[in-house]
Formats: structure tokens, sequence, C-alpha cells
């Protein structure tokens, strides 16, 4: 058969078309199988604080569920960890005893079922039993209880392959002798600004042998002591004998003046203060410089204008006209 330009034209076009197509296809595909892949499960409650006395035992229920759209087979493991940074940061850690991690919880700790099969949608309840042993310290102890998909991984943006998880933050307290104890070890105000708002940067050091979570607020006042604004302090938990830093804002832009920052902040069982004071100063100085030149401007206008010097009167005409009026009073003498 003879292959005419027209065919080959519109074998090219439906080739191209086709392409197009599969091309299309493959990259719906993989994007649904991508977002497919990414994890989509849920610990509830991310956080559950429990408090047990030595040899005993206390059950609570926690929550998982799968939010894609396909079934999710879990594995449920359980690690201690701990934070060794100033941003609250928890670190999972594992082979480590009392002995070496006093704040270790993970051996006390059983979840029923382990592994379990999650369909789309659907929440399961997980038991959750902690056995706290006779020995066991006052203070905090600390654990997380990781879910993860089995045999599945997240492809991350360069292509690799990472496992990932979801969990639960256990935090324990064994009642006693609790040491509590806490200070502020930087609070810190950009001592001159032009503008707001100012930035306001608070590090809390917590020497306890439990986590705090200092709650209160940040008073600001001017230099007539009336007050400008009240900040609230972020709520967030301190590790036992770590450092952490909080940011807050006062966020106004008009501002003038020297101000007063006081940090009025309680933790522990018994609200103990922590306190901390600092002193800044807001002046829009190229606001001020701009109003002041604009003023001596127009003052220095005025001023010419008011004393603009003045043109001497002609007395020409003046003097012409003392001539003529002579004139007329000689010829009005000459006619008596």
């Amino acid at each position: 058969m003879k292959i005419t330009a027209p065919l080959v034209k519109n074998i090219k076009s439906k080739s191209w078309m086709l392409s197009l197509f599969l091309f299309s296809f493959f990259f719906l595909f993989h994007s649904t199988v991508l977002a497919d892949n990414s994890l989509s499960i849920t610990a509830i409650p991310p956080r559950l604080e429990i408090t047990v006395q030595p040899d005993k035992v206390i059950t609570k229920t926690i929550k998982i569920r799968n939010e894609s759209n396909s079934t999710r087979y879990i594995q449920t493991n359980i690690k201690d960890l701990i934070v060794n940074d100033n941003k609250g940061t928890p670190i999972q850690i594992e082979g480590l005893d009392q002995s070496t991690n006093p704040w270790a919880s993970a051996s006390w700790i059983q979840v029923s079922p382990s592994q379990f099969k999650l369909k789309a949608g659907q929440t399961k309840a997980v038991q959750l039993t902690v056995i706290a042993p006779k020995d066991a310290l006052p203070g905090g102890h600390y654990a997380v209880v990781l879910h993860s998909p089995k045999n599945e991984s997240v492809i991350n943006q360069s292509g690799t392959a990472i496992n990932t998880s979801v969990g639960t933050i256990v935090y324990i307290t064994i009642p006693g002798d609790i040491h509590q104890q806490a200070s502020v070890s930087k609070f810190s105000i950009p001592k001159f600004s032009e503008y707001g708002p100012i930035n306001i940067l608070t590090t809390i050091s917590n020497s306890s042998d439990i986590h705090i979570a200092p709650i209160g607020h940040i008073a600001i006042t001017n230099l007539f002591g009336a007050n400008t604004a009240n900040i609230l302090f972020p709520t967030a938990n301190i590790f036992p004998q770590t450092n952490r830093i909080f940011q807050t804002k006062l966020d106004k832009k008009w501002l003038f003046g020297r101000y007063k920052a006081q940090l009025q902040t309680t933790f522990g069982t018994n609200g103990q203060p922590l306190l901390a004071t600092a002193f800044f100063w807001v002046i829009p100085w190229r606001l001020i410089i701009l109003i002041l030149t604009i003023t001596a401007l127009v003052i220095s206008l005025v001023i010419l204008l008011r004393h603009k010097p003045t043109k001497p009167k002609s007395t020409k005409n003046k003097t012409l006209i003392n001539h003529k009026l002579q004139a007329l009073r000689q010829k009005y003498k000459d006619r008596k």
C-alpha cells in the first residue's frame, strides 16, 4: 500500500496524541501512588500524661486513625525518649537502662494489640498498660508509643525512601519527693528599635526531676507606668535538666519612648514564680527627622515671606504732581 503524505501526517498526529495520553496517565498514576504512599495515620492523643504509684498498674486507651484511602497494616513499638536541645525536640533512644537514663520508662509500657489492620477511615483503640516497678524513682519518666505502617515507606523530594511513624508521647509521673527548681537564664529584648513589632527571647532552665510547663504572661508598660500590652506566655513542656527557648512578640508597630517588660510566670505544683525584667527603647528616629525637617522648612518659608524686602515707593510722580500744584497756585495768584 502506498503511504501518502496526509496518511503519514495523520499517523504522526495520532502517535503524538497517544504519547501525550500515556505520559499524562503515567504522571497522574505516579502522583496518585506517591500521595497514597504518604503517611496518613493519626495518633490520638499526641500526648498522654499518667500518674502512677511504684509497684502499681494503670491502663489507658489510645487510638490510631487511618486517614488514607487504603488499608494499612500497623506495627506498634515503644521507645524511650530524651530531649537534648533548647527547642524541646524529643529524640527516640533505645538500649539504655534506668541507671544510664533515669527518665526511661519504655520497659514499663505494654500495648495490646501491637499489630493490627486499619481499613481506610477506620479508628482503632489500643490498650496501653503502665506497670511501674517497685524502685521507680519519684519524678518524670518518658517514652513514645510509635505506630508505623508495616513494609511501607514514604518517598521524599529527593526520591529517597524513608520510614516514618506517628506516635503518642507518654509522660509518666511517679509521686514522691520530687525536686522542682527552674530559673530564667535569659530574658532578652533589643535595647533600641525604630518600630515594632518587638521580639522577646526567653530561655528557661529546668533543674527539676520532672518536666515543667510555665504559665503566665509578659507585661509591657510605658514610661509612665501605663499598661501597653499583656503577652500570653507560650505553653510548652520543658524536660528535666534541659533549657528551652521561648519566642514571643510585642505585636505593635507604633511605639515611642522607654518601655519595661516583666516576665510573670509560675511553674510546678506549688506555683513557684519565674520572674524577669528588661527595659527597651522604641524611637522612630527617621520619622522624627522627617517631621523636624518639614517643620523647619515651613517655618523658614513663613519667615522669608514675612520679611520680604519691599521696593521703595517712586518719588518721581510725587515730585511732578508737586510741580503742577505749584504752577497752578502761581497762576491763580497772578490773576489776582
